[in-house]
């Protein structure tokens, strides 16, 4: 695909059930596939993968002491109209934020590397009960990726219209001048108990929404966005009607600025005897073509400033000729985060407190926590590239 794509991907987007009992080993199976097979080939920045949980990625036995069973139960049990209420209590507390949050203790470890952990909210290690990333349009707007939570409450009980998705989800995502919405959550609206609020907003606030769990190749177009089913890529071969897929999709802006378009593409792939092939629209094209208008939007003009030489003292090695010190431009919080985590925990908190990076309180922070609120810290205090360097110059790592 990449060959006829004649271009690398841009992101990967992983709606939910990475694992299939939330264990540890196969979040870090994971992590080496993405990291050493999927990305290489797909041309795909590692740091450029989004993730969302899925039913699969909790740690069931986590969750086995009776006051966790017993607040599912309550949670469950309570009326739609108090649900959303009675989940909000919990998530904004951060004890019962940790219980509820405690069976994706596992997925959260792999997420981090991809700043994608969910939990209680945390501004140190930048955690949220939610997730978002920003990528760049053709016109340059922002095409702003939403990944929700709908794993708050899981266990053998899972079905239909028992789940729920974080009330914060129908709340954070807003219409917002140049800015394009697409959502991901594992379970669809028919799974969701207090599916109403978040319906409402999603349907009326995002043009293109990418759901897990059913593992069904679909794409349902409506006027005002595109609803994309994931399918499975691995699902499992007991299940009826076995078929792994997966789909890429291209999305880009036409129009002038009182007159545009999202343009979507979608590349639907099912495997088929020993390869991959296409699943054409109703029409028989492959691939699928979609368009949804959008508001008008002019991009704000850039005041032209001097230029300045790309240095920060401190930050890197000097060059030789100007005696500054020379950055590099491509680092971001989430390339230098990956490297970090892929370090064993001794060696992260030498080079963590050997540039004091680390402050008083992050005693309560687990160790990939801790890695985190140092990145970050380096970032806002310039110190990112000193970082960098410390890391790379490990011995083995790469």
């Amino acid at each position: 695909m990449r060959k006829q794509l004649n271009r690398p991907i841009d992101a990967i987007l992983i709606s939910g059930d990475i694992a299939y009992h939330g264990r540890k080993e196969e979040f870090d199976f994971a992590l080496t596939w993405l990291k050493e097979e999927l990305c290489p080939v797909s041309g795909c920045k590692i740091e450029d993968v989004v993730v969302i949980p899925g039913n699969h990625d909790v740690d069931r036995k986590a969750a086995e002491a009776p006051m966790h069973a017993d607040a599912r139960a309550m949670l469950r049990s309570t009326p739609i109209s108090q649900a959303n209420q009675a989940i909000t209590r919990y998530v904004d507390d951060e004890t019962s934020s940790q219980m509820l949050f405690k069976p994706i203790e596992n997925y959260n470890r792999f997420s981090a590397n991809f700043l994608c952990e969910i939990g209680f909210y945390n501004k140190d290690t930048g955690r949220k009960p939610y997730t978002f990333r920003d990528f760049t349009l053709s016109d340059g707007s922002t095409l702003r990726v939403w990944g929700f939570n709908s794993v708050l409450i899981c266990d053998g009980k899972d079905g239909k219209d028992n789940m729920f998705v974080d009330p914060s989800a129908a709340q954070i995502i807003k219409r917002e001048d140049g800015v394009t919405h697409l959502v991901m959550c594992h379970h669809p609206f028919g799974w969701l108990r207090n599916a109403g609020e978040f319906r409402d907003r999603i349907e009326s606030v995002a043009h293109l929404h990418l759901f897990g769990h059913e593992h069904s190749l679909r794409v349902e177009d409506y006027r005002r966005f595109t609803r994309i089913r994931a399918g499975a890529l691995q699902p499992s071969r007991d299940e009826a009607g076995w078929q792994p897929g997966y789909n890429i999709i291209d999305v880009d802006v036409s129009g002038r600025a009182h007159d545009r378009r999202l343009d979507v593409k979608i590349w639907v792939r099912h495997y088929h005897g020993t390869r991959f092939i296409a699943v054409s629209d109703h029409q028989g094209n492959d691939p699928w073509h979609l368009s949804h208008d959008l508001t008008p939007w002019i991009a704000p003009k850039v005041e032209a400033s001097p230029i300045a030489p790309v240095a920060q003292i401190g930050a890197g090695p000097t060059n030789e000729n100007t005696g500054t010190v020379m950055v590099d431009q491509s680092l971001t919080v989430r390339s230098v985060a990956i490297k970090i985590l892929a370090l064993n925990e001794k060696d992260q908190r030498r080079i963590i407190t050997g540039l004091a990076l680390d402050e008083e309180g992050d005693q309560g922070l687990l160790d990939y926590e801790f890695a985190l609120a140092a990145v970050r810290r380096a970032f806002d205090r310039g110190q990112l590239q000193q970082l960098n360097d410390a890391i790379v110059n490990q011995p083995g790592v790469r």
